[in-house]
């Protein structure tokens, strides 16, 4: 892929996070009593759908794990995005190695998610493990690919000078 596409598909990565994050990804996190209605519908949708264990609203202490890395995309990934963002759109030269370090925590938090989804007493079919996988590879793909192109990008300049 050239440069520009890869940038490019960084930047809708970032741009479509932001409302991700903030209309689905935290609502586990928040009492249900501060949720908007329609936010609170669609968790409910998505759930109910996708059959997805995770995303649930309310007390799970069995996903204590899952909350922590839910708290971690609030507290330290979405401020990024917004950097990530202006960033890629700017095409500031610096920009690389704040991606590979967001790729590679995505990247790593995505593993337990995806064990989980494979190896987990989760109570669900083949198809219906297929279908989340489907919905959460993407978040591991995406920031796997990021993470190596960023360190290519920030250790090419050295390795071209030994």
């Amino acid at each position: 892929m050239t440069r520009q596409l890869l940038d490019y598909v960084y930047l809708i990565y970032f741009a479509t996070h932001i409302p991700i994050t903030l209309a689905v990804d935290i609502l586990p996190l928040l009492p249900t009593s501060i949720i908007p209605q329609p936010l609170l519908a669609l968790n409910r949708f998505l759930t109910a759908t996708l059959k997805d264990p995770f995303m649930g609203i309310g007390p799970r202490s069995d996903l204590v794990w899952f909350r922590s890395l839910l708290a971690c995309e609030l507290f330290l990934q979405l401020p990024f995005f917004f950097y990530a963002v202006h960033a890629l759109r700017k095409r500031l030269p610096q920009r690389f190695l704040p991606l590979l370090v967001y790729g590679v925590h995505v990247a790593t938090t995505m593993a337990p998610v995806l064990g989980t989804l494979a190896f987990g007493d989760i109570g669900r079919s083949c198809m219906q493990r297929m279908m989340l996988g489907a919905m959460y590879v993407p978040y591991l793909l995406v920031p796997l690919i990021m993470a190596v192109d960023s360190f290519i990008q920030c250790t090419a300049p050295k390795l071209k000078s030994f």
